[in-house]
């Protein structure tokens, strides 16, 4: 007797991570549908040029490849297809209630009032470095980095909040973001809440002395550039092992407090501190107070 025909199952896609390091230094871990090969015009190799065996890297596509192989280049993080900025503004409101009700946030506050408060005052501008994509998201990542940059934005807001609520200005403090992963519902929720989105290398010529940095994950390379501009306060890090003459000097003349587990995402916040600079007969030395 002829067996029953059944439909084959159909076999589950699985998007291959792929780790790519741009122009600038970042490494990003995307899916294949976040990037795209450009071919450029290639070129004859002298006999001094190696066949190249290393990972093609994220390269703005306006710039030669000197091998003439495929260069991927970064794209905005892609948000799932029905997501609108309605939907995408109560998520993010959702998140923010949980950090700002959180003992982390609490704690963070209390530091900001005790220890930070002179050094705050001097604060003109929030600058935010490498955020990553509230809504766009890769599927088989270990952590969903949507939750982490809903948390890190929410944190980035609140500080900033609470800054201008501090100082004598009567005009909020301006916040501004960059990360080439932002696409365009990104660039709405941020605009949404005052937040001005900048393009490469907008960020790095806004630091001053008088600068708020909000940069947590950076890599080494933007770090030595942002760190010596000599922000006033940091948060991000932690800075103390990374191997870097010019971040260590950086750690060696500020304080910090560090912050400690946040229950609703350990990894949004994972050894996160806030440097600050120290007044003047203060000891300093980057020592670190749990928060």
């Amino acid at each position: 007797m002829p067996h029953t025909s059944r439909k084959n199952r159909p076999t589950a896609s699985t998007q291959k991570r792929t780790q790519v390091t741009d122009n600038d230094g970042w490494t990003h871990v995307t899916s294949s549908n976040n990037v795209r090969r450009v071919l450029h015009k290639t070129r004859t190799k002298t006999s001094n040029e190696q066949d190249s065996n290393a990972q093609p890297i994220a390269q703005d596509s306006s710039q030669a490849n000197a091998s003439g192989e495929p260069e991927l280049v970064l794209g905005p993080a892609e948000a799932p297809g029905r997501l609108t900025l309605e939907e995408l503004q109560a998520q993010y409101q959702g998140y923010r209630e949980k950090w700002i009700t959180s003992e982390t946030w609490t704690r963070l506050e209390a530091q900001l009032r005790e220890r930070i408060v002179s050094v705050s005052a001097q604060v003109d501008a929030v600058v935010c470095v490498g955020l990553g994509s509230p809504s766009g998201f890769l599927r088989g990542g270990w952590v969903d980095r949507r939750v982490v940059s809903m948390y890190q934005l929410a944190a980035l807001e609140s500080i900033a909040q609470w800054i201008s609520n501090t100082t004598p200005s009567t005009h909020n403090i301006p916040i501004y973001a960059q990360d080439p992963v932002f696409n365009t519902l990104d660039k709405s929720l941020l605009s949404s809440l005052n937040i001005t989105v900048l393009t490469h290398p907008a960020a790095f010529t806004l630091l001053t002395k008088n600068t708020l940095l909000f940069c947590p994950g950076a890599e080494r390379k933007h770090l030595e550039q942002l760190l010596a501009a000599e922000p006033c306060m940091v948060f991000g890090g932690p800075l103390e092992d990374t191997n870097s003459d010019v971040i260590q000097e950086f750690v060696g003349r500020v304080g910090s407090v560090v912050l400690g587990p946040f229950e609703g995402c350990e990894h949004a916040f994972w050894k996160t501190r806030v440097y600050f600079r120290e007044e003047d007969g203060e000891e300093v030395g980057g020592v670190g107070v749990d928060v």
